[in-house]
């Protein structure tokens, strides 16, 4: 059975109103990380926002996802 090689997927800098369409999407690392956009409240409140949109907003410091047509902050709860 032939050997199964990984590679890496980079998309490279979309923008900030560019995207990328996918059926679905696996990340399994036990050393990187995922990182979502990092916007101010003004660029966050630019995007044409959709439910189920993930960011980090820099100027509240808070991770926040835009649900029911509006942006929430998301629960901040400490893991152990």
């Amino acid at each position: 059975m032939g050997k199964i090689q990984k590679k890496a997927v980079t998309f490279g800098a979309l923008g900030l109103f560019n995207h990328v369409e996918a059926e679905s999407l696996k990340l399994a690392s036990t050393t990187g990380f995922m990182q979502l956009p990092q916007l101010t409240t003004t660029q966050r409140n630019a995007l044409t926002a959709v439910n189920g949109m993930l960011v980090y907003n820099t100027t509240a410091s808070k991770l926040q996802g835009y649900e029911g047509g509006a942006w929430v902050n998301l629960n901040g709860a400490t893991l152990g």
